[in-house]
């Protein structure tokens, strides 16, 4: 008896450990970027300072808050970053160390395709404060 119980248990976790294997740990750092004269950049970022200035024509880049979280293709994953503002971030594929996530804002509806453990996308977002929030998006 303890035989078969012992296998229906394993039946039983079987899916929920499939599940949890395909979890994809997420992380979102919100920056703030603005144009002020002093031209600071939060050491916590420098890392992305490269990116942020080729990409953005801002002078100031203040990390506001890191948001970590797991999207499964079962779960997509929501928090609310800075300004009270919604981000869901959905799993649409895996494929050999990729995956396309689904981003969804108030004023964003994208597909984005990330290498795990590569860089993160950067995703300008709406004003806040005296400049404008960017969201750098990675996938571990």
């Amino acid at each position: 008896m303890k035989p078969l119980l012992l296998t229906i248990g394993l039946f039983l976790l079987l899916p929920v450990s499939l599940a949890y294997a395909q979890a994809v740990p997420i992380e979102v750092q919100v920056i703030q970027a603005s144009r002020e004269p002093s031209g600071a950049v939060d050491p916590a970022i420098r890392s992305l300072v490269s990116e942020l200035q080729r990409s953005f024509a801002y002078t100031n880049y203040q990390l506001l808050e890191v948001h970590k979280g797991q999207v499964s293709p079962q779960s997509p994953w929501r928090t609310v970053i800075a300004g009270g503002r919604d981000l869901g971030i959905a799993l649409v594929k895996m494929d050999k160390g990729r995956v396309e996530l689904h981003i969804t804002t108030p004023r964003v509806n994208t597909r984005v395709s990330l290498q795990r453990g590569g860089r993160p996308i950067l995703l300008g977002g709406p004003a806040h404060g005296p400049g404008v929030l960017i969201m750098a998006i990675s996938a571990r």
